[in-house]
């Protein structure tokens, strides 16, 4: 008994737990999650992958993939998907920026894993496009400006639906 108890307790502190820093309707949301992102989008926008994260940031980011995870829930509830060949276009064209397969390395990423990644970019854009186009049916002169706006409560709105439990972040 002592032997399991002692075995256990050392095992236990070898295996290094994600720490989570949120949970969306049971999902867990893990520290991890928001490094992987945060290096996804410092590599998505020409900054080298290892650039740090600022707690604002981080802050952003959470936002970013609670949205995310909304969007691709709706557009699943719609069924609403992104055409397989832009999904295997899109997928190519990141693999082909220099950073990337260290970043797939790193995080031990299968092509299934990576793939969902960039599909889950490319539904959050067109979920936002459609949103933007019910939101401004005939308006054409719509400025970036309003469009952001619209699209910051469109996210606030969607994240008042959710169960959010929000844990302080390392």
């Amino acid at each position: 008994m002592i032997f399991t108890m002692l075995a256990l307790m050392f095992f236990s502190q070898a295996v290094p737990l994600e720490t989570v820093v949120a949970s969306m309707n049971n999902r867990a949301i893990t520290y991890s999650e928001i490094l992987q992102e945060g290096e996804l989008l410092n590599i998505e926008n020409n900054f080298p992958p290892e650039t740090p994260l600022s707690t604002e940031m981080k802050q952003t980011i959470l936002e970013l993939i609670f949205f995310r995870i909304i969007t691709f829930e709706e557009a699943r509830e719609h069924e609403i998907t992104v055409d397989e060949k832009l999904v295997r276009q899109k997928t190519e064209t990141y693999r082909k920026n220099v950073n990337m397969k260290a970043f797939i390395e790193k995080y031990e990423l299968t092509d299934f894993e990576f793939k969902t990644i960039i599909k889950m970019r490319l539904i959050t854009d067109k979920m936002t496009n459609r949103f933007l186009e019910q939101k401004f049916p005939k308006e054409k002169n719509i400025s970036d400006e309003e469009k952001k706006r619209a699209i910051e409560d469109w996210k606030k709105n969607l994240l008042k639906r959710q169960k959010l439990m929000i844990y302080p972040m390392p």
